[in-house]
């Protein structure tokens, strides 16, 4: 077997490892610690770096592209920092492509797993009424006259009422698993 093959077993398994942990402390303690992210993103890089050049930069592409990929997300509310470094952590193993393919996998799954605690608190209402906040929030930050909108989504909330918290963590292990073990958009 060729090293790169090794190579490639290898970070698949930190991978794996690294997705399954953290959707159990996502779980848990609906929190990404940071004491797993970093050492994975060192590894990842290293990993990557003893390939060459091209293999530092590759993963150096996919860290970036995690991050910037959650970073507006992050900006207006709709998710927590740990999720962006998690997502980044994993694109400094996968690079810029595998990143999108799980960036892809995580936010066609994410709905599926999120509607069970949504249900179960029966909180449907309240939360796609703040999804549209953030959502048109979001889009004000382009189009200035989509803020109002926002606005309208906001004078209808009760910001007494707790949100659901769901993991975007587990959404973003199970993305990465469906990358790594199928021909999804390859």
């Amino acid at each position: 077997m060729l090293a790169s093959d090794w190579l490639t077993h290898i970070s698949t398994f930190a991978v794996t490892a690294l997705v399954i942990t953290v959707a159990v402390f996502d779980l848990r303690a609906r929190r990404i610690p940071n004491f797993l992210v970093f050492p994975a993103v060192i590894f990842g890089l290293m990993l990557n770096a003893s390939r060459g050049w091209q293999g530092f930069s590759f993963g150096l592409k996919g860290l970036g592209l995690g991050f910037a990929l959650l970073l507006l997300p992050y900006v207006f509310g709709g998710m927590k920092a740990g999720d962006v470094k998690f997502l980044a952590a994993i694109g400094s193993f996968v690079g810029a492509v595998g990143i999108l393919r799980v960036f892809l996998a995580t936010v066609l799954c994410y709905p599926l797993l999120a509607i069970v605690p949504v249900l179960r608190e029966r909180k449907l209402r309240l939360t796609l009424l703040r999804f549209g906040r953030i959502f048109f929030n979001f889009l004000g930050f382009f189009m200035p006259g989509f803020k109002l909108y926002a606005q309208r989504f906001e004078a209808r909330d009760d910001s007494e009422v707790p949100s659901v918290r769901t993991p975007f963590g587990v959404a973003i292990a199970v993305g990465t698993l469906i990358a790594l073990y199928t021909n999804f958009l390859r």
